[in-house]
């Protein structure tokens, strides 16, 4: 590993196109201990056009630097361990086992439909390992690869050592086009030693050709010799031609893929990220990410020369290319999947928007449909962006609860994005609160806070190439230790941030998915920052106790044209508190009027605020409020009070009933589990529930954010888990006056209790029935909720039973 020292050379304050291409090859072989000859330099050079001589001279000035160290005509990087005696090994150790490799690969021929074999990893770059394998690509007939690879197991089976044979990557003939472009799978195709099937091999090669972009000077295929043709070999492949040998390879491809399923538990991710491809085509079947790992260690080998030298080293990006990423995907919470109301990540659209505007290349990874971390790899190999900034939706409250799946995603984007070389700016809840993982993952530096003033600041220092670290906001490591810089002022001014660029996500999906389940489209928009209110377990590490407002006349210009350009018919409007400011409501109101726009849209606000001024309610009924979320959390004052909520029971039942008067669907949010949260506390939650009948309620259990009132109360009494997996984990991470399974209970009873209740009144005529399906509908609802309110209440008993401290609860 490379020491720490200060930039060794003065004397070379630029690196020419030569010197950082020789820098960039002995980077890469460096990973495997491997010195190079300055002809070898020169055969694995990434830069077009540089001749052997140029990479001589090259090497005697990085030498003079300091920078590369030689002996015996071989070159590797300075600062490091004399690699020569490990490499004498490992090449000596290689050239005594390539016979058997050899002997084996021919034998591989004589299989049923095997078209190709060839010598790959370390064996092929003649730095083979004690306990190395002899790893192979071999390409197989059409729908027949699987039949192939039970032959490849039994073959393996025979020999005297299992290591002599690692089918390191089976593809089937039609597939010699990888869709992976990078420095790894480069290096790999152009060091490949072919063994048989010079034709499949040759076409593998021009299929291919992007390679010449990364090693314009790889040599030609090795010369070779055929083995002979076997009789036995074209008797199987006689036998096992049609439809009857296709069937066989589809249950060996489905038997093999089951058996994976259960044996690696993390197969979904490793497929996403391509470690492990399982289809019926390819059989790549590493689990350890090798690939990535190597990556990364030659970027951090860049990254050591960079601060040798004090200068930049060019990775092969797009210099003004940056991509903005969100890494939250709805299909990773399977509550918020199945509820089918997913929303465009607004914050990663603001940090878009502004980086568009500093005269940025910028692209958008949108992660909230996507099917996995794939999609973000694709893009990544497809753009090779300079620059990456995770910028996760502050607007939405499930990123604010830093789940452990997303924090998961996040920091596997983080990592790729290293392996490909670009600088990583990390901006979220959770980055801002615990920087440390993202950091270590390959982040070059965590925003703390509310993140666009410091955003533009750091991409206009990368970009010009000038000092960054002191930029206020920040977080980054120096020698394996957090710095962080001074703390940044919070934006007064919301109109002056560039809009989100909606034109940079595609809405197609978003649209699809709100028509089929539920009618119509909904996106989501944003008009103020913050909340000046103190409950104490509502954390706000972006935008804190602030209250920043947008112009009402900004806020219905972006309406406008999300409803007439995108066909939006409904809005959630993302506030923490929507209408705080006098007067704004009336003039917002007065412009929606005006601009002849027909609005529905969903809020959050606080009972007292709803009843602070009759007018302000009118004038958002008017200007199309359909639904307002009331932060109730309990029906008992006294969990009120301890939350210093600052609100009043009777607040809350004022608040419904002016909402039901002005024609708006009172919805309530409800918490179980505060501290000290007795049975009778719960009983009066159901009771309200029960008196003013909300049109919706939004349940959840206390969890600790950091940051807050209520984690400092309890972070000495938590266990190991201090974050959900996914938002319906609801395990009350504290000791509470009930089991975390009662709280999972009691949210199915409460859930279901409101279902089977709103069904009853709209069936006895006391609530209207919905459009779709009328009554009928209500009564399929009340039949299959009743069942499954039964069971929830059956648990609730089971775990009171249980429970030594706690009455039973009245309901």
């Amino acid at each position: 590993m490379l020491k720490a020292t200060e930039p060794v050379t003065a004397q070379m304050p630029a690196l020419d196109v030569a010197q950082q291409a020789v820098l960039r090859a002995l980077a890469y072989r460096q990973v495997f201990d491997c010195p190079l000859s300055a002809d070898e330099v020169w055969q694995f050079l990434d830069a077009p056009g540089v001749s052997l001589r140029e990479v001589k001279t090259a090497l005697q000035r990085l030498q003079t630097a300091g920078l590369v160290a030689g002996r015996d005509d071989l070159f590797w990087i300075a600062e490091m361990e004399d690699p020569i005696e490990r490499w004498i090994a490992k090449r000596d150790r290689a050239d005594a086992q390539m016979p058997q490799a050899l002997q084996v690969g021919h034998g591989l021929m004589r299989l049923p439909f095997v078209d190709g074999v060839a010598i790959s990893g370390s064996l092929s770059k003649r730095s083979q390992a004690e306990d190395g394998d002899f790893d192979f690509l071999i390409i197989t007939r059409r729908r027949r690869l699987w039949l192939v690879y039970v032959m490849l197991r039994l073959y393996r089976d025979n020999l005297p050592n299992p290591h002599m044979l690692c089918s390191n990557y089976v593809l089937a003939s039609h597939k010699l086009a990888l869709e992976q472009r990078d420095a790894f799978t480069a290096m790999e195709l152009a060091t490949l030693l072919p063994v048989a099937g010079r034709d499949q091999l040759m076409q593998m090669r021009q299929l291919n050709a992007w390679v010449d972009g990364y090693l314009p000077n790889r040599p030609p295929l090795s010369e070779f010799s055929e083995p002979v043709p076997d009789r036995m070999r074209g008797l199987c492949e006689a036998a096992l031609a049609g439809p009857f040998g296709s069937w066989l390879d589809w249950c060996a491809w489905k038997l093999i893929h089951t058996r994976h399923r259960r044996t690696i538990p993390h197969l979904r991710s490793l497929t996403a990220r391509r470690s492990l491809q399982l289809d019926r085509d390819v059989a790549k079947l590493h689990n350890s990410e090798w690939k990535y790992r190597i990556l990364e260690r030659y970027q951090s080998n860049l990254d050591r020369l960079e601060g040798l030298t004090g200068a930049t080293i060019s990775r092969g990006a797009a210099e003004d290319t940056v991509l903005v990423a969100s890494a939250y995907h709805y299909r990773l919470d399977p509550k918020q999947w199945q509820a089918g109301k997913p929303y465009p990540p607004l914050g990663t659209l603001y940090a878009a928007g502004l980086v568009r505007s500093l005269g940025f290349q910028t692209q958008v990874f949108d992660a909230g449909l996507a099917e996995s971390e794939l999609a973000f790899l694709r893009q990544l190999e497809r753009q090779r962006p300079a620059f990456v900034v995770l910028q996760e939706d502050g607007f939405n409250y499930l990123t604010k609860m830093c789940l452990d799946r997303m924090r998961d995603a996040a920091l596997q984007m983080v990592r790729l994005a290293r392996a490909f070389g670009a600088r990583i700016l990390v901006c979220s809840s959770d980055a801002t609160d615990f920087p440390e993982p993202y950091l270590r993952a390959g982040a070059t530096a965590v925003v703390r806070g509310e993140s666009e003033a410091t955003l533009a600041e750091v991409l206009q220092a990368w970009r010009d190439e000038q000092p960054w670290t002191e930029i206020p906001g920040l977080v980054h490591l120096v020698e394996d230790r957090l710095v962080r810089s001074a703390q940044r002022a919070p934006i007064t001014d919301l109109d002056q941030l560039p809009p989100p660029a909606w034109d940079l996500v595609d809405l197609a999906p978003y649209r699809e998915v709100w028509q089929r389940r539920h009618g119509h489209f909904s996106l989501n928009i944003a008009t103020t920052r913050g909340c000046p209110y103190a409950c104490n377990w509502c954390a706000k590490p972006l935008h804190g106790k602030r209250y920043t407002v947008r112009s009402p006349e900004q806020v219905v210009d972006e309406l406008a044209l999300l409803v007439q350009q995108h066909g939006a018919q409904h809005f959630w409007v993302t506030d923490d508190l929507f209408g705080l400011k006098p007067g704004w409501v009336q003039r917002f109101a007065a412009l929606v009027q005006a601009r002849g726009l027909k609005l529905r849209y969903t809020i959050q606000t606080r009972a007292d605020l709803l009843l602070r001024d009759a007018d302000d309610l009118q004038a958002m009924a008017s200007s199309g409020l359909e639904t307002a979320w009331i932060g109730a959390e309990s029906g008992s004052q006294r969990i009120l009070d301890a939350m210093d909520k600052g609100i009043t029971r009777a607040q809350i039942d004022g608040a419904v009933q002016a909402l039901k008067q002005h024609g708006v669907k009172p919805a309530l949010f409800l918490q179980f589990g505060y501290l000290g949260e007795t049975a009778e506390d719960i009983r009066l939650t159901h009771r309200m529930v029960d008196e003013l009948q909300p049109d919706q309620i939004g349940i959840s259990v206390s969890y600790p954010l950091p940051g807050t009132v209520f984690h400092e109360r309890v972070k000495a009494q938590m266990g190991k888990k201090t974050h959900w997996l996914h938002s319906n984990d609801l395990d009350l991470m504290f000791p509470g006056n009930f089991s975390p399974a009662f709280y999972r209970h009691l949210h199915a009873y409460t859930s279901r209790r409101f279902q089977v209740m709103r069904c009853w009144s709209v069936l006895c005529g006391r609530l209207p029935a919905s459009r779709r399906g009328g009554r009928l509908r209500e009564l399929a609802s009340l039949l299959r909720a009743m069942p499954a309110l039964l069971r929830a209440r059956l648990g609730l008993w089971r775990e009171q039973r249980q429970s030594a401290t706690a009455p039973m609860v009245a309901t």
